[in-house]
């Protein structure tokens, strides 16, 4: 595993899930060694190899959270973000015509690489001719992002870091929290957020209609510190050891700069939250 983030898990976070698969905590006889590649099918695979998506505790080792892979196939997953978008479209349509990993390059040299990606740029349509059955094959390589900023982003982890109350918990903390309109409009306004992330100051435009955050940024960590008090859920705390009121309803993390422009904390909503606020009148 290299030292970089994925999906939102710093590499010390993903470092922890190889610890727990060698404590047994996928549990008695679990093994990944004898299982095929996930993303290409391919049985003789290295033993030892195998790919998280979902770095949040409690580990899990399994579909959809984590698979088994070959290096072949490992090693596309992870460079797709610094290719060309057209050379990860072609290594889909090489699995979903039932090509191995580590036939990719012999089948598609860089010279032809190169004028099918160009093909693909032009919107043209290429076709693979089926090489093995791919019957009742999930193609979840399908749905993977190819954001470099979903490497850091809290957006994209498929779970929160830490585990969160389910939707009956929050859903009675919410009632007896006893919730302001102003309080309902600034859940909904994050809830209905792209991606369920938005920066304080656009949580004031949308909710409050400021343009300054201070005021949201009071209100909202007043409402979720009720909340959290009512879930009797410890929340994170900063460095100091003060504690983070906010992480009971969203995830914070800081983007890069971008275009030379420094960019404000974001604040991805957990997504049982959103579910609940997406709708409400």
């Amino acid at each position: 595993m290299s030292n970089a983030p994925y999906n939102g898990y710093s590499w010390q976070q993903r470092a922890r899930i190889l610890k727990a698969y060698k404590r047994g905590e996928a549990g008695p006889g679990f093994s990944i060694a004898e299982l095929p590649c996930g993303l290409c099918g391919d049985s003789s695979r290295s033993p030892t190899e195998w790919h998280s998506e979902d770095y949040s505790e409690p580990f899990t080792f399994i579909p959809p959270q984590t698979y088994p892979l070959c290096k072949s196939c490992h090693a596309r997953l992870h460079k797709r973000f610094y290719a060309a978008p057209q050379e990860w479209e072609l290594f889909c349509l090489h699995l979903e015509a039932g090509g191995y990993g580590t036939e990719f390059v012999e089948r598609y040299p860089i010279s032809a690489r190169r004028i099918i990606c160009q093909k693909l740029s032009d919107g043209r349509v290429v076709e693979v001719a089926p090489i093995r059955s791919v019957a009742g094959r999930d193609p979840w390589w399908r749905r993977l992002s190819l954001d470099p900023e979903s490497l850091r982003a809290s957006w994209a982890r498929p779970r929160p870091l830490r585990p969160r109350p389910d939707a009956a918990a929050y859903l009675i903390a919410f009632e007896r929290a006893s919730l302001s309109t102003q309080e309902r409009t600034l859940l909904r306004c994050h809830a209905s957020a792209f991606r369920r992330t938005a920066t304080m100051r656009t949580l004031a435009q949308g909710a409050f209609g400021a343009e300054s955050p201070q005021r949201v940024n009071l209100s909202y960590g007043r409402l979720a510190h009720r909340v959290a008090d009512h879930l009797d859920w410890a929340p994170d705390r900063r460095v100091d050891g003060s504690p983070i009121w906010m992480s009971v309803i969203a995830e914070g993390w800081q983007p890069s700069i971008q275009n030379g422009q420094a960019r404000e904390y974001e604040w991805t909503m957990v997504a049982t939250i959103a579910e609940i606020w997406r709708d409400q009148d």
